[in-house]
């Protein structure tokens, strides 16, 4: 997340439609510096580092990321998750989210809402779709992003039901 007041005009649709549309997130995106990352994504996160040594993941609750180490033996940006589905039964994160990165999110994301949202450069028909046992794939193969669409007729509870985002993986 940004640091509070850098995007305060920005809604968590907002946010989530500007990903899927530009494959980036808070300014950064596959293949920035961890530099880049650092300054965009502000917070506390867990941090594991894959067996191998090229390979690293951070967990900042609603945002995990992957690194990996180039040739160069620096770390670029790798892959982008927004876990949208721990939102729903997560009161605290959504104010943790708020506090620390000024972008407000509703507790649940509808598909539908999402799609409404996209900037008007974006076309509909350049979604893919495929199924992937309960969801829906949404992706967006020029930006390298998927919206993950829950599909298997379940309700709005700590969960996300139906037609609901489960998640927005860039990678």
């Amino acid at each position: 997340m940004t640091r509070k007041g850098n995007h305060v005009d920005l809604t968590g649709l907002q946010l989530c439609a500007t990903l899927l549309a530009t494959g980036r997130i808070f300014g950064v995106g596959l293949g920035s510096a961890v530099t880049e990352v650092d300054r965009a994504l502000a917070g506390e996160y867990v941090e594991e580092l894959g067996g191998s040594g090229t390979g690293m993941r951070r967990d900042y609750g609603l945002i995990e990321i992957s690194l990996t180490k180039t040739d160069e033996d620096r770390w670029v940006l790798a892959g982008v998750t927004l876990e949208l589905h721990r939102l729903p039964g997560g009161p605290d994160l959504l104010r943790e989210i708020r506090d620390y990165s000024g972008v407000p999110f509703d507790g649940y994301t509808s598909w539908l809402e999402l799609k409404d949202e996209f900037p008007t450069s974006v076309s509909h028909p350049s979604l893919q779709c495929a199924r992937q046992g309960d969801f829906l794939e949404y992706r967006k193969m020029d930006v390298k992003v998927s919206v993950f669409v829950v599909n298997d007729n379940a309700e709005r509870d700590e969960w996300p039901g139906q037609g609901d985002v489960w998640s927005i993986a860039l990678g």
